[in-house]
């Protein structure tokens, strides 16, 4: 199973960098095409826009895995060990929940989306509207996998 999640992960960092350095590549050829060639580049708004899709559902679902979200927890850190322990469970199935309900939604967006091209690109927007679910469906198991880490280690 580590050996899994140790794959998906080094695939998420690697995926994410691709998609940083296409945006960056993009953004910048048509700051170049604008001001230099005094010509636009009809497409490039729209694929840095997806791209910024995908990092950010992707993205989000690493910061999750590394838990590297801000989090305020000193005030809790003082409070009993069971309490502590209730109030961990509680923000974890809040955020569980709020990345089910974002899964369902992404899903019906999806579906609605299936059969529309991109303006400028023509790209299926089942391609871009996917990383939605995909993305809530990851922070789900991320975080499902943080909750019994954690709800094992305090208090041992």
């Amino acid at each position: 199973m580590e050996k899994v999640e140790r794959i998906i992960s080094k695939f998420l960092y690697y995926f994410c960098g691709l998609l940083m350095l296409i945006m960056a590549t993009v953004i910048f050829a048509q700051v170049v095409a604008r001001y230099a060639l005094h010509n636009s580049l009809t497409w490039s708004e729209e694929v840095g826009r997806y791209a910024f899709v995908w990092i950010t559902f992707f993205g989000a679902a690493l910061a999750v895995k590394e838990r590297s979200h801000v989090a305020l927890d000193n005030l809790v850190k003082n409070l009993p060990i069971t309490l502590q322990k209730i109030i961990l469970f509680t923000g974890y199935m809040l955020m569980i929940i709020f990345s089910m309900v974002m899964a369902y939604a992404g899903w019906q967006i999806f579906e609605l989306g299936a059969n529309q091209l991109s303006a400028a690109t023509q790209i299926p927007m089942k391609w871009v509207y996917i990383a939605i679910p995909a993305g809530s469906v990851l922070i789900i198991v991320y975080l499902l996998k943080n909750l019994i880490e954690d709800m094992g280690k305090r208090g041992s």
